[in-house]
């Protein structure tokens, strides 16, 4: 299987822009990287990158034969799945991209849980935008998806989709605090952080914001939900989030969350995907599995 090593160095240079930077990560000199591109160069009798005094850059071959290589490489890991799956799944890499609304409680006791029953398996999980989620499923960069408010298109399959209510945050101390429910205009009554515009809680709240912006306080914008729940420390302000990322609502914790009425604003879709037409490996497909069933026991949509 020598080619396959051939389409790792491949990947390997376009992953990291340069052959030195590429040479480092896999071990080998950069003279010999470089022979082996030209080599797989020779073979197919085309240009894939283009040589620049800052690195490497794909053609437009370049970027047709990338997608045959990833395609290959991500069904190489499938198969060495499966067969380690015949073995009770004793070794294998889940390759996640999700929102941070599922960084801080969802994920982590998913992964833990799973890895209390498989815990050869590793996991490579990248916090990025519902644009990027998208494009990391096309380029065979991740296996799986959790977007809330995804940016979804023919290329994607839903796994599972269930509606996450919009939550409003705020300090113990803060007057709205101990509310079981809120109207949005109640908050406009205060200082808000808002998310930034390109994640889901935004395009929700936005709606509802152009309408009233004359009564909009906004303290700041924010891609960071840490440093959000930092500035709500004022006991004034009010944040946003879907349910399952906001604040625990524990003893220990200052802050708590407050469900906005669906009257006001929405629910939104928190979808878990994957590439349509791909074969997920054993370890992905069972973890896909997993994180279905828990999601599925909140409130599916559908």
């Amino acid at each position: 299987m020598k080619h396959l090593r051939l389409f790792e160095y491949i990947d390997a240079v376009v992953r990291a822009g340069s052959i030195r930077r590429a040479a480092e990560s896999l071990h080998i000199t950069p003279s010999a990287l470089d022979r082996r591109v030209q080599q797989v160069e020779e073979e197919l009798d085309v240009a894939i990158f283009e040589r620049h005094a800052k690195g490497m850059r794909l053609t437009a071959a370049g970027e047709i034969f990338l997608g045959y290589v990833r395609r290959n490489l991500a069904d190489v890991d499938r198969v060495r799945s499966e067969i380690e799956g015949l073995k009770g799944l004793r070794r294998g890499r889940v390759e996640i991209v999700a929102s941070q609304a599922l960084a801080t409680r969802f994920l982590p006791a998913q992964i833990n849980r799973f890895r209390e029953r498989f815990p050869a398996v590793s996991f490579g999980v990248h916090i990025v935008s519902r644009q990027q989620s998208v494009a990391a499923l096309v380029a065979y960069e991740a296996d799986l998806a959790l977007v809330v408010l995804p940016k979804l298109s023919s290329d994607i399959l839903p796994l599972v989709m269930v509606a996450e209510p919009v939550m409003a945050i705020m300090s113990r101390q803060h007057p709205l605090a101990g509310k079981p429910e809120l109207r949005f205009s109640e908050c406009l009554d205060y200082p808000l952080v808002l998310p930034s515009p390109e994640l889901g809680v935004r395009e929700l709240l936005d709606t509802v914001l152009l309408r009233r912006c004359n009564n909009v306080q906004v303290m700041a914008e924010t891609d960071s939900f840490e440093l959000m729940r930092g500035l709500l420390a004022d006991a004034q302000s009010i944040g946003f989030q879907v349910k399952i990322g906001a604040a625990s609502d524990d003893e220990h914790s200052n802050l708590v969350s407050t469900p906005i009425s669906r009257r006001d604003l929405p629910s939104a879709p928190l979808v878990c995907a994957q590439l349509r037409g791909r074969t997920l490996s054993v370890a992905a497909a069972k973890f896909a599995d997993q994180v279905s069933v828990a999601l599925n026991a909140t409130a599916p949509i559908g």
